[in-house]
């Protein structure tokens, strides 16, 4: 038993510091089985059943590759195209009217017209100047101001994420609603549920069946949904996350492992189906340019992730990370892990992340659902199996 192995079983005990449910899974180019473990009930209850493959989790900010894959394949048929603005101002009036806002000395709001154009790019990158309402205090403000309680997470679309700019778009860098834009810009160009497109678009092409899609209570009659825990006092109790009112790019899938690494393996695949290589190129390229902005405000930015992806970021300096479409990109190789450079992974509010590289052909998940993000445990095991996971491949 590896050391991994062991920490894992000792992390889904019922005790305070453990973990209830975790699954890690990780595989080569061709689909073959690099590291597979999965410990943990369903639930806290005594008598639930174990987690599998097929379990389903919130995927959180999970959800965001699969919107960022899905209009990716909209670029590639010409249908828009990652620097128009066009498709934005006819699309999605609502954003393009934002302006910018700010807080003075005195704590009061002030605004100004938006200068920049605003592309898919920059949404898709978290350069367009959206941010989220339960993230910063300019947003938190203009809620108040308003009478509202943020709605980032489980309000309507758009008015979930159509709150004034951060910044001109292009010129900084802030995590917010972006890809819940792109998810709201797909459903109008297509003139279908987003949840229809994602089905036929990108579940049905490699193979997912129904364990994924959007609406707990759905889900719910699909499979078994893991329960969200979180640690009380003295022992770890339920968190109810509630129901989500749209379908969000940015973060309310429900997917079961199998059906999450059928999509992000694909990313490293030998014969990708989702992606032409011109696509996956663009989708792995280094978005940010030296001394920019954007880059600046991103490197400044860094707690809000690496507390997600551990061992990929904590030896690397913060010079070594840039942002490809689909989320973080690491730039140089690893000292203590080897060849790092080229690694792309997100994760996601309850504890979970993914990562691919296509170069040393791998994709791998670490599935959990534990609240609050960045728990001290959840950072050491997902820490942990990227070690083990680059230990494997040397």
């Amino acid at each position: 038993m590896s050391t991994l192995d062991s920490i894992l079983e000792s992390s889904t005990t019922d005790s305070k510091n453990s973990i209830p449910s975790i699954v890690c899974l990780a595989v080569d180019s061709h689909g073959t089985e690099i590291y597979t473990k999965v410990s943990g009930n369903c639930s806290l209850s005594e008598s639930a059943p174990p987690v599998t493959t097929d379990s389903i989790f919130k995927l959180a900010s999970c959800t965001k590759i699969i919107t960022t894959i899905c209009a990716l394949r909209l670029v590639a048929r010409g249908t828009f195209a990652l620097d128009d603005p066009n498709i934005i101002q006819t699309h999605l009036p609502e954003l393009w009217a934002l302006e910018i806002v700010s807080l003075d000395e005195k704590q009061q709001l002030n605004y100004k017209p938006r200068k920049n154009a605003i592309t898919l790019r920059h949404l898709l990158t978290h350069s367009s100047g959206v941010g989220y309402d339960i993230i910063d205090p300019r947003l938190q403000a203009w809620r108040k101001e308003r009478g509202e309680q943020p709605m980032a997470i489980q309000g309507p679309l758009p008015d979930a994420v159509a709150t004034p700019l951060l910044f001109e778009p292009g010129e900084g860098w802030a995590y917010g609603g972006g890809l819940d834009w792109v998810a709201l810009l797909i459903e109008r160009v297509a003139g279908r549920k987003f949840s229809d497109v994602l089905k036929e678009d990108v579940f049905e092409i490699v193979g997912c069946n129904a364990g994924i899609g959007f609406g707990q209570a759905h889900m719910a009659e699909v499979g078994t949904v893991v329960e969200t825990a979180t640690r009380g006092k003295n022992r770890l109790e339920v968190f109810n996350v509630g129901e989500i009112k749209s379908e969000m790019g940015g973060g309310s899938l429900l997917a079961s492992p199998a059906n999450f690494l059928r999509i992000v393996k694909d990313l490293a695949s030998a014969t990708p189906k989702l992606l032409d290589n011109p696509e996956l190129d663009v989708l792995f390229a280094p978005q940010f340019s030296p001394g920019s902005q954007s880059l600046e405000a991103f490197h400044a930015s860094a707690p809000v992730f690496t507390s997600m992806i551990g061992a990929l970021t904590s030896t690397l300096p913060v010079t070594a990370l840039n942002h490809g479409l689909g989320g973080l990109l690491v730039t140089e190789n690893s000292e203590n892990l080897g060849k790092t450079k080229g690694t792309m992974a997100w994760g996601g509010a309850f504890n979970c992340f993914w990562f691919a590289n296509r170069d040393t052909g791998v994709a791998a998940l670490y599935f959990s659902s534990m609240w609050p993000p960045g728990d001290a445990k959840s950072s050491e095991l997902m820490s942990g199996f990227v070690k083990e996971v680059w230990d494997k491949l040397s």
